[in-house]
């Protein structure tokens, strides 16, 4: 799994942290078969009923630490 480094400007492996990071929401979206989503006029974020493309966007997180 690659991510886009911030920091580097350039694509990187993602790393470790963020995997496990972004698996723990995952667990969390499916337990409560709820999921994050985004709205985009205001920056805010919604929750929805689970939905897979919510979580694949999720997983295509920047890296930014």
């Amino acid at each position: 799994m690659n991510t886009w480094d911030i920091e580097k400007s350039k694509h990187i492996e993602t790393p470790k942290k963020m995997v496990n990071f972004l698996n723990d929401i995952k667990e969390v979206c499916n337990k409560h078969k709820l999921s994050i989503s985004h709205e985009d006029g205001h920056g805010s974020f919604i929750i929805e009923d689970i939905c897979s493309s919510n979580i694949d966007w999720l997983f295509d997180a920047q890296k930014g630490y």
